[in-house]
């Protein structure tokens, strides 16, 4: 059986709404119904809160509680997970900027497992740390870095918040795809952001793809089973950089990470990728 730590509803129109945006081209754009909505000056509200709580002892205390709920997760992902080309972490220089595809509120934990990284930190959107219960808690303590429309905060806060991770060499994931779009088997087109981080900090991208298949039962009947690739790691030129060639060098590794997913998908799904939606391009026996 599948372990999901969340409830998810109305799948049917998520898939819609889905096969819409697939034919509108907004490849990068929101699927899931009901998320809350922030205006800025509540995600400064927010964003303070997160930020001041980050400096108390009690923030530590329980990210380590955090942590090792993360971890007892991970391994109850074992018995629906493989992994293939862990040949490709030899030599990668730790810590890294991890990219995924984003298809799942567990894909945190397929990666955390497939790449033993019992303390990965993870980039969320904000509006996650305005979850209740154990996903709450989790999105607040357990090793998250909050994404925000505030320019000031982007500038300054969340890259302090990348900085400490790194420094503590605590590896970072980022999903380049933005949205999660669920169960969702195709690559996305992926945005500059995760790429631009690695050049500023000279680390290396640890590049994964999540390929799914159907593995339905009696008691799951949307039951998956899930394979990491785990890809070429993609680093940055060794130049000096000024922005005009940092721009360069994060959109050539943005593009070779892109061809490193289609490929994957490829061998995986054993057909040639074509962006048009088929229905088949939802995981988890939803016809």
């Amino acid at each position: 059986m599948t372990f999901t730590p969340v409830k998810l509803g109305g799948r049917d129109t998520v898939i819609q709404n889905i096969a819409k945006n697939v034919r509108e081209g907004k490849l990068n754009q929101k699927v899931e119904i009901h998320d809350p909505v922030l205006t800025l000056s509540e995600q400064h509200e927010v964003l303070n809160h997160f930020l001041d709580l980050h400096q108390t002892k009690r923030y530590h205390w329980r990210a380590a509680e955090a942590r090792s709920v993360m971890n007892m997760a991970t391994r109850m992902m074992s018995p629906n997970l493989s992994v293939d080309g862990t040949e490709n972490l030899k030599g990668v220089n730790w810590p890294a900027i991890i990219t995924c595809n984003h298809f799942s509120p567990i894909d945190s934990l397929l990666v955390r497992s497939a790449l033993h990284l019992p303390d990965l930190s993870i980039v969320v959107e904000l509006t996650n740390l305005k979850m209740s219960g154990m996903l709450g808690f989790l999105m607040t303590y357990a090793d998250t870095i909050p994404v925000s429309d505030s320019v000031n905060y982007m500038g300054k806060g969340f890259i302090d918040l990348l900085k400490g991770s790194l420094a503590q060499k605590q590896s970072i994931l980022i999903y380049p795809e933005r949205e999660m779009w669920f169960n969702y088997r195709k690559p996305r087109p992926l945005e500059r952001g995760a790429y631009y981080y690695a050049v500023k900090f000279n680390v290396p991208i640890v590049s994964c793809f999540v390929s799914m298949v159907d593995a339905p039962t009696k008691s799951d009947p949307y039951g998956i089973n899930y394979t990491v690739h785990i890809l070429p790691p993609i680093y940055p030129e060794v130049v000096k950089q000024t922005a005009k060639s940092s721009r360069a060098d994060a959109d050539k590794m943005r593009e070779q990470d892109y061809q490193q997913k289609v490929a994957a998908y490829e061998k995986a799904y054993h057909r040639q990728f074509n962006i048009a939606f088929q229905q088949d391009d939802v995981a988890g026996n939803y016809q």
